[in-house]
Protein backbone atom coordinates (compact mmCIF):
# COMPACT_ATOMS: atom_id res chain seq x y z
CA UNK A 1 0.00 0.00 0.00
CA UNK A 2 1.38 3.59 -0.86
CA UNK A 3 2.47 6.29 1.86
CA UNK A 4 -1.09 8.05 3.31
CA UNK A 5 0.31 11.32 2.13
CA UNK A 6 0.67 9.42 -1.42
CA UNK A 7 -2.71 8.62 -2.02
CA UNK A 8 -4.89 10.66 -3.96
CA UNK A 9 -9.17 10.66 -3.90
CA UNK A 10 -9.05 7.60 -6.54
CA UNK A 11 -6.48 5.94 -4.45
CA UNK A 12 -8.47 6.20 -1.17
CA UNK A 13 -11.84 5.19 -3.02
CA UNK A 14 -11.15 2.19 -4.64
CA UNK A 15 -9.32 0.69 -1.24
CA UNK A 16 -11.75 1.64 1.01
CA UNK A 17 -14.33 0.38 -1.64
CA UNK A 18 -12.50 -2.70 -1.32
CA UNK A 19 -11.94 -2.89 2.23
CA UNK A 20 -15.82 -2.09 2.71
CA UNK A 21 -16.70 -4.72 0.40
CA UNK A 22 -14.69 -7.69 1.57
CA UNK A 23 -14.99 -6.83 4.97
CA UNK A 24 -18.77 -7.30 4.25
CA UNK A 25 -18.70 -10.13 1.90
CA UNK A 26 -20.31 -8.12 -0.97
CA UNK A 27 -19.19 -8.19 -4.24
CA UNK A 28 -18.67 -5.09 -6.19
CA UNK A 29 -21.21 -6.26 -8.46
CA UNK A 30 -24.01 -6.09 -5.85
CA UNK A 31 -23.17 -2.70 -4.72
CA UNK A 32 -23.75 -1.47 -8.17
CA UNK A 33 -27.03 -3.45 -8.31
CA UNK A 34 -28.07 -1.98 -4.95
CA UNK A 35 -26.91 1.78 -5.64
CA UNK A 36 -28.53 1.66 -9.32
CA UNK A 37 -24.70 2.08 -10.77
CA UNK A 38 -23.93 0.80 -14.12
CA UNK A 39 -21.75 -2.52 -13.32
CA UNK A 40 -19.56 -1.35 -16.38
CA UNK A 41 -19.02 2.39 -15.47
CA UNK A 42 -18.29 0.97 -11.83
CA UNK A 43 -15.36 -0.44 -12.89
CA UNK A 44 -14.23 1.80 -14.87
CA UNK A 45 -14.24 4.18 -11.87
CA UNK A 46 -12.19 1.76 -10.33
CA UNK A 47 -9.50 1.56 -12.78
CA UNK A 48 -9.47 5.31 -12.99
CA UNK A 49 -10.93 5.57 -16.55
CA UNK A 50 -13.44 7.82 -15.62
CA UNK A 51 -14.38 10.23 -12.64
CA UNK A 52 -17.83 10.18 -10.80
CA UNK A 53 -19.91 13.01 -10.03
CA UNK A 54 -20.65 13.76 -6.82
CA UNK A 55 -24.34 12.11 -7.06
CA UNK A 56 -22.65 9.29 -8.53
CA UNK A 57 -20.88 9.09 -5.15
CA UNK A 58 -23.74 9.56 -3.15
CA UNK A 59 -25.42 6.65 -4.80
CA UNK A 60 -22.27 4.17 -4.80
CA UNK A 61 -21.74 4.93 -0.65
CA UNK A 62 -25.62 4.43 -0.39
CA UNK A 63 -25.02 0.88 -2.13
CA UNK A 64 -22.52 0.11 0.16
CA UNK A 65 -24.37 1.42 3.49
CA UNK A 66 -21.82 3.52 4.81
CA UNK A 67 -21.96 7.93 4.60
CA UNK A 68 -19.96 9.09 1.93
CA UNK A 69 -17.44 10.44 3.59
CA UNK A 70 -16.16 6.62 4.45
CA UNK A 71 -15.34 6.06 0.98
CA UNK A 72 -12.54 8.76 1.12
CA UNK A 73 -11.24 8.17 4.92
CA UNK A 74 -7.39 7.73 5.29
CA UNK A 75 -6.61 4.34 6.32
CA UNK A 76 -5.57 3.59 9.73
CA UNK A 77 -1.25 3.44 10.12
CA UNK A 78 -0.48 -0.61 10.23
CA UNK A 79 1.02 -1.94 13.18
CA UNK A 80 4.06 -2.42 11.67
CA UNK A 81 4.84 1.47 10.63
CA UNK A 82 3.52 2.70 14.32
CA UNK A 83 7.31 1.10 15.40
CA UNK A 84 9.22 2.41 13.11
Amino acid sequence: MANVDELSAHDLLTENLRRLTQLGGIPLTVVADRAGINRRELFAVMAGEIDPDLDWLCRLAAGVGVPLSTLFLEPEPQRDELHS
